[in-house]
C-alpha cells in the first residue's frame, strides 16, 4: 500500500442524504476533491484507525494516501476539508488533521489567496480559459506551479502579464514565466510599456481596462 499522506477525520452520509448503501471497508478509494481545488480531482485510499469497517452516518479518523501528489505539492494544510465522491455523487466530508508526507505541506500562515489560482479574480481565470482553450489545463498548470514555488509571482499584476504576453501560445507562456523567473520587472517591461519610457498598459486592472488613456 502507498505511504499514508496524511490523517482526516472522515464523516459519511447516511443513504438518505445520498451516500452510500453499504458500509464502507478499509481500503476503500473513492474520489477525492479538496476544498478550493475542483479543477482536479484524486482517489484517495481510506485506512480506518482502530477498526476496520465504517457504518453510514457516522464519523471516523483514517490514514490517507492520494494519487497526483505532485499537483498537490505545498498546498495541503491542517484542517483543510474535502469531499469524498464515487463518480458525481458526494459519499462524505473530510477534514485533514495531520499531514504525514512533508512535501505537500503549505507554507505556515500563508495566505491560500496567494497560491491557489482558483481563488484569484474573476477576469484572470477567464482569460486564461479564453486564450488558451485546449492547453487551458496545462497553462493553470505552470503558473500554479510558478505561484508555489515563487513569490514574486503572487499579484494580480503578474498573472496579467504573464497571461497577456503568453500571447495565447503554450510554448510563449512558459518562456515568459522562466523571463519572469529571472526578472519580473523584464516581463512588466514586455507586457506594459511600447518604448521604455512609454507605459500604455497598466495589469493592476482588470482585462479589458488595462489600457493607459493617452494625455492631450
Amino acid at each position: 500500500m502507498k505511504q499514508t499522506d496524511f490523517i482526516a477525520e472522515l464523516e459519511f452520509l447516511t443513504t438518505e442524504q445520498g451516500g452510500r448503501n453499504n458500509p464502507a471497508h478499509s481500503g476503500y478509494r473513492p474520489h477525492i476533491e479538496f476544498d478550493n481545488y475542483p479543477d482536479y480531482l484524486t482517489s484517495g485510499q481510506q485506512t480506518y484507525i482502530g477498526q476496520k469497517t465504517v457504518e453510514l452516518g457516522t464519523k471516523v479518523k483514517a490514514e490517507i494516501a492520494i494519487i497526483g501528489t505532485e499537483y498537490f505539492s505545498k498546498r495541503l494544510y491542517k484542517n483543510m476539508e474535502f469531499k469524498f465522491c464515487e463518480g458525481s455523487r458526494t459519499i462524505g466530508f473530510g477534514k485533514i488533521i495531520e499531514i504525514i508526507n512533508a512535501d505537500l505541506k503549505c507554507e505556515d500562515d500563508i495566505d491560500q489567496k496567494t497560491i491557489n489560482l482558483n481563488l484569484y479574480p474573476t477576469d484572470i481565470k477567464n482569460r486564461l480559459k479564453s486564450d488558451y482553450r485546449k492547453n487551458y489545463g496545462e497553462a493553470i498548470w505552470c503558473i500554479q506551479k510558478a505561484l508555489i514555488s515563487n513569490k514574486d509571482f503572487r499579484s494580480n499584476r503578474i498573472l496579467r502579464a504573464l497571461i497577456y504576453t503568453g500571447n495565447k501560445d503554450i510554448v510563449h507562456l512558459k518562456k515568459m514565466i522562466e523571463l519572469a523567473r529571472t526578472d519580473w520587472r523584464d516581463l512588466l517591461l514586455n507586457a506594459e510599456y511600447e518604448h521604455p519610457n512609454k507605459r500604455v498598459r497598466n495589469f493592476d486592472n482588470e482585462f479589458g481596462k488595462e489600457n493607459i488613456k493617452a494625455s492631450r
